[in-house]
């Protein structure tokens, strides 16, 4: 179950399948992340849309967790340069980009877990404020 699906080479199918799981759980992330809280329409489709652009990238880098790091560092440069968030804007991010990561090497297994894990913990504690 936590096995990457990615064999030697990409197929179709696994390409669609890392890409709806990133997609799916990007959407949930975006509605998981305005619930309670006042975000803009752009930052919800951002958080819908990141994992399965991250996961491309990934892919496109044939899986090489080297440039994956690279990659994730290249984006968060890219967001801090932009308008300031809140922490939580910035974690919620962080997240999208971990999903998108693991998706696009194939972990969808762990790509789901971690995000139940950390998605009911913001959760959690978001309503504990």
């Amino acid at each position: 179950m936590l096995d990457s699906i990615l064999g030697q080479s990409l197929t179709l199918p696994t390409f669609l399948i890392c890409t709806g799981v990133s997609l799916a759980l990007g959407v949930v992330l975006a509605l998981a992340s305005s619930f309670r809280a006042r975000t803009s329409q752009s930052f919800g489709l951002t958080l819908a849309v990141l994992p399965a652009v991250v996961q491309i990238v990934i892919m496109l880098v044939n899986g090489n967790l080297g440039a994956g790091v690279a990659v994730a560092g290249a984006f968060s440069l890219v967001r801090f340069r932009s308008i300031p968030g809140t922490a939580r804007e910035i974690a919620v991010l962080f997240l999208a980009m971990a999903i998108g990561l693991a998706t696009g090497m194939g972990y969808l297994g762990y790509a789901i877990l971690f995000f139940l894990l950390i998605g009911a913990a913001m959760l959690l504690l978001g309503s504990c404020s």
